[in-house]
């Protein structure tokens, strides 16, 4: 900072100023630039999810989404959650996210590492936190399959099933 300072104190010429001027833009906006994800969503949908010990059919909704399944269906603070999807059709090189978002309560982003467990099948655990001002959260997953024509997005509201 002392070296721009005593740099921009001589009297420059006004082409270092604009060499000094594109170095800091070239700094600031260009990584940020590069950085952006341009991925189009090929398609965004939504529905609700009771949980119960059958999976939710997502076919209605989704186009590329056959299935979720979530074990323990109460959706347990502190206790392991496994979230199990099915998928119509998938390439090798397809990959699918999954991130709980809370509704009720702004818990910020917890994504969920999925792994292939079998063709079309993905599985992965999540441990929710709990809300402190109320025990009846809401969370919502948003599920993703990341393709090489885009994004296929569906907005799922978790309705916990707490009889079981």
């Amino acid at each position: 900072m002392i070296i721009v300072s005593k740099w921009l104190s001589a009297e420059r010429s006004s082409t270092s100023l604009v060499v000094l001027g594109l170095i800091l833009l070239a700094v600031i906006v260009l990584p940020r630039w590069f950085l952006q994800d341009n991925t189009p969503f090929v398609s965004t949908s939504s529905q609700h999810c009771q949980l119960t010990t059958e999976p939710c059919l997502l076919t209605k909704s989704s186009p590329v989404f056959t299935h979720l399944q979530v074990t323990p269906i109460s959706l347990p603070y502190d206790q392991p959650i496994t979230f199990n999807i099915k998928l119509r059709q998938a390439a090798a090189q397809d990959f699918v996210t999954l991130q709980m978002i809370g509704k009720t309560m702004n818990m910020g982003l917890m994504p969920i590492k999925l792994k292939q467990v079998a063709p079309k099948q993905f599985e992965g655990n999540v441990t929710l936190s709990y809300c402190t001002i109320d025990p009846n959260m809401q969370w919502q997953a948003d599920l993703r399959l990341h393709t090489a024509k885009g994004i296929h997005q569906i907005l799922i509201d978790l309705i916990p099933n707490n009889d079981a």
